[in-house]
């Protein structure tokens, strides 16, 4: 991944982290198993788990379905994930 290195991939998988964890008290483990494959791939380098990452946010049974942004426990959370993710893959893409 050419994203530069620092805060904002720290930033990112601080709340993959977490949102994992709140996930898997829920018993989601489908949504936690997804977004931990990506915090691996992006803790890895790659900037394919920047691009699954915001294909959770899409389409109908997508992860916003379930967790909504003014959820405050993880909404809130997801909402800052998929901006975090979203911010770094235009960086990747220039």
């Amino acid at each position: 991944m050419t994203s530069p290195p620092g805060r904002n991939i720290d930033d990112l998988l601080a709340a993959l982290t977490e949102a994992i964890d709140l996930l898997r008290v829920r018993g989601d483990d489908h949504w936690a198993d997804w977004l931990e494959r990506d915090r691996a791939r992006v803790a890895n380098g790659d900037a394919y788990g920047l691009i699954h990452i915001k294909q959770a946010f899409g389409g109908m049974g997508s992860i916003n379905d379930s967790y909504p942004a003014d959820d405050p426990e993880i909404g809130r959370l997801l909402a800052a994930i998929y901006r975090i993710a979203s911010r770094l893959l235009a960086e990747v893409e220039r």
